[in-house]
Parts: C-alpha cells; sequence; structure tokens
C-alpha cells in the first residue's frame, strides 16, 4: 500500500538513524481508530522490514518505537 514516495522517506530517516547510532520511531495517524483496519499497519510494518529496516528492540533498546496517533487523542 505505499508508493516509491514512501519507501524514500522510509528508507532516508532510518538509514539517516542507523548511520548515526540514532533511532527512528514510526507513528501511524490512525485518526479513526474504529474503522481503521489492521491490514494497512501490517502491510506498511512488512514493507519497513522488506526494506532492510526494523525498529524493534534490537535497534532501539528495549521499547519498541510504534506509536498511533489515537495513543495521544485523550491527553490532548
Amino acid at each position: 500500500y505505499l508508493h516509491i514516495g514512501h519507501a524514500k522517506s522510509i528508507c532516508v530517516n532510518f538509514g539517516l538513524a542507523r548511520d548515526y547510532a540514532g533511532r527512528c520511531h514510526l507513528r501511524f495517524d490512525d485518526t479513526n481508530p474504529v474503522k481503521e483496519d489492521t491490514e494497512y499497519v501490517d502491510s506498511i510494518i512488512d514493507a519497513v522490514h522488506w526494506l532492510g529496516f526494523s525498529w524493534d528492540s534490537a535497534q532501539a533498546g528495549s521499547t519498541p518505537h510504534l506509536y498511533f496517533a489515537s495513543d495521544y487523542f485523550d491527553p490532548l
């Protein structure tokens, strides 16, 4: 479901994080989480892995850096 522009952005951001010993956070803009299908999230995660990147505990310490915008609805 991603296009070439998404792939380029993933490579640039995750690549810079890797090259400079940084972290790359992945945030999903799920503005309507009740109606959203996990198929799209899973597809994006698969694409990031297919491009050779990860943000799991091996890269980022003990906590995965995967966020959903809806996680912040109540605090905002």
